[in-house]
């Protein structure tokens, strides 16, 4: 098994070349933005505002 990692999605363990495939799509159409919740610089979906971790904890019912 693979492991990636991006700011959109955390960790990804994959082995299917469709799952490989998505992870590519995301990274082409990832471009660089300020996390509205960590203020660091970091590749996302065009609409996407939070980076995997400052989601994670937002829905975890942190106040960020």
């Amino acid at each position: 098994m693979r492991t990636y990692f991006d700011d959109n999605f955390g960790h990804w363990d994959m082995d299917d070349e469709s799952d490989v495939e998505f992870y590519n799509h995301v990274q082409r159409n990832s471009v660089e933005k300020d996390c509205r919740g960590c203020g660091n610089t970091v590749n996302l979906m065009p609409d996407y505002a939070y980076c995997d971790s400052c989601a994670t904890k937002r829905e975890m019912g942190y106040d960020i």
